[in-house]
């Protein structure tokens, strides 16, 4: 993830296998010009968009660094979470700054007159729950305190999940999500950047929404995207301005962003159709989005882009209906079984299988090499 403070922040790597490099602007920007140069907003059409609802009534969790709760852009948006590290922050003391920007991207309303200024989230009036999996000596993020942190959001209500991280593959991490579908609760993931190579869970776990990042022209980002079969839809995910701690803003790329801008989306659906199971709220953001890379479904954009105004007013095109992501567990009740006892995907399968080639080349040389030199330590004549 590509990050650009305004004004400067030093930010070490927020989540486990992503290297945070820093760009440092010239000079700060102005709170004031945030909304000016937050293209989503734009492309989204949120002004217009937020006339049909703006989150009323929907819990977005936040599984990250922490949310700062003091921000004037998310004051009174953040409940109390929980910190896996700290009983004290219930999750709203942000260790790095990245789980401030996820939840302003999702529920930021600004501030000023009539909120103009600062950033605005996808659902504004949608509340977020922080939940800390990162410990305050640790720039790793483990996959259990991932897998704990999911469990608890579900407990406590969530109705959607937000996980800008990216993690080896975990037995408990695919049956928290499992089971997080199983609840009608929507986990969404960024599926990783450009210089990850492989896709890391929870994006590769078919009940999750796993995002790709764009352009402002629709393209996929070369840095805030990875190409994968895995990919389930993409999103806004270059030159994202969110907030940071400290009253401060950066300019972040990376499919952390377009995850968060997602599961806004989705934090939109579920409150205009309150009434929606987990694989229709797949089927309601999937299948309204706009096609346009590969006919189809494709490795960088999924079934396509987000296309907001359509999954708010539209109806699904049934495109997507046969997908493993897109199948009801009601419907198909051995999916769910599966799910939860999920392997090493086909990445981990293929290390494993050149690691045992390797050793058996390494181990055949041995013997070769010690035949040769018995052979010639042995006596002429024998």
């Amino acid at each position: 993830m590509r990050v650009r403070t305004r004004p400067a922040l030093a930010l070490t790597s927020a989540v486990a296998s992503v290297l945070v490099s820093l760009v440092l602007p010239a000079t700060p920007a102005r709170a004031d010009d945030i909304r000016a140069d937050s293209w989503h907003v734009k492309a989204l059409e949120l002004a217009e968009l937020h006339k049909i609802t703006q989150g009323e009534g929907v819990v977005v969790a936040v599984v990250d660094t922490g949310v700062d709760a003091t921000h004037p852009d998310l004051r009174d948006n953040v409940l109390p979470g929980v910190d896996l590290f700290d009983d004290g922050s219930r999750g709203r003391v942000d260790r790095q700054g990245h789980g401030t920007g996820m939840a302003s991207l999702i529920a930021g309303h600004g501030h000023g007159p009539g909120g103009g200024d600062g950033v605005l989230g996808v659902a504004p009036r949608a509340k977020i729950l922080p939940v800390t999996v990162q410990g305050e000596r640790s720039s790793v993020i483990a996959p259990s305190a991932v897998a704990a942190g999911i469990q608890w959001a579900i407990d406590a209500g969530a109705d959607i999940i937000n996980v800008s991280l990216s993690s080896s593959h975990h037995l408990d991490l695919d049956r928290a999500v499992e089971r997080a579908y199983q609840k009608g609760v929507v986990v969404v993931a960024g599926v990783g950047n450009r210089s990850d190579v492989v896709i890391g869970n929870p994006a590769r776990h078919p009940g999750a929404v796993a995002v790709n990042g764009t352009t402002r022209t629709d393209t996929v980002s070369r840095e805030a995207a990875l190409p994968a079969e895995e990919v389930d839809i993409a999103a806004p995910g270059e030159d994202l301005i969110q907030a940071i701690p400290g009253r401060r803003y950066a300019t972040a790329t990376g499919s952390s962003g377009a995850a968060a801008i997602v599961s806004g989306a989705l934090a939109l659906i579920k409150a205009r159709y309150p009434d929606l199971t987990a694989y229709q709220m797949f089927q309601r953001l999937l299948e309204t989005s706009r096609d346009v890379g590969d006919k189809g479904k494709d490795l960088d954009h999924g079934w396509g882009v987000l296309d907001l105004r359509r999954a708010l007013t539209g109806e699904p095109d049934g495109r997507a209906g046969h997908t493993p992501a897109a199948k009801d567990p009601v419907q198909d009740p051995d999916l769910a079984g599966a799910r939860s006892v999920a392997g090493p995907g086909a990445e981990e399968t293929l290390f494993v299988v050149l690691l045992w080639v390797g050793f058996l080349v390494i181990a055949a040389g041995a013997v070769a090499t010690v035949l040769v030199l018995r052979r010639r330590a042995a006596p002429e004549g024998r």
